[in-house]
């Protein structure tokens, strides 16, 4: 009697092994791999996706976005950058707004601020922040026909999906990595990984 349940045990183990861990493994891969810094590449424009926001406060991981697409800018003064994200719950002001408000402290100029401020998920801000750019170009006379050139900045967790969400919009895509802070590491890997797996699922309906 013992000894089946010890084997229905273990058999239940290898099963939640299977379906979970060994699946868990390969996403955390694409997402460490999909996570490097590709801020030597040539883009026409740089994003911004929007995170938390505690009334008018950046989280840590947005603020930790902002300061490197800062950093990035103030390097490259003719790139543009859209700061993407709506209103949430709780959020005072937009998640764009307060992106902007903040790059403006770290010596941004205003006037290469694009505002995207309508999104509500990762699919939006990339969607959105296309149409922007498209306007961007029209009012430029440039070819929006072309593949946009676009450094993606977001938590190092984030650039996979966010990656493979731009190519289906048809973007020319690449990422730079803000830090996550440690106490969100847990808790952000693990949201990501369930994700992937529903974008996995999802992507040949997004348009």
């Amino acid at each position: 009697m013992k000894n089946n349940l010890k084997r229905k045990i273990v058999n239940i183990l290898k099963y939640i092994f299977i379906v979970f861990f060994i699946p868990f493994i390969l996403v955390q891969f694409l997402i460490l791999s999909g996570g490097k810094d590709e801020s030597d590449r040539q883009v026409d424009y740089i994003i911004i996706l929007g995170g938390r926001v505690y009334g008018e406060k950046p989280s840590r991981s947005l603020n930790e976005r902002i300061i490197t697409a800062a950093k990035y800018l103030k390097e490259h003064k003719d790139i543009k950058v859209i700061a993407s994200g709506g209103t949430g719950k709780g959020e005072k002001i937009s998640e764009a707004e307060a992106i902007k408000r903040e790059l403006i402290k770290n010596g941004i100029d205003e006037t290469r601020i694009i505002k995207e401020d309508k999104s509500k998920s990762t699919i939006e801000n990339l969607k959105f922040s296309l149409e922007k750019i498209n306007e961007n170009r029209v009012a430029n006379n440039k070819n929006i026909n072309e593949k946009a050139k676009v450094l993606i900045v977001t938590n190092g967790y984030h650039l996979y999906r966010s990656k493979k969400t731009a190519e289906l919009f048809g973007y020319e895509a690449y990422g730079l990595p803000a830090k996550t802070p440690l106490i969100s590491i847990p808790k952000s890997y693990l949201r990501e990984f369930l994700s992937i797996i529903k974008f996995n699922f999802e992507k040949n309906n997004i348009n």
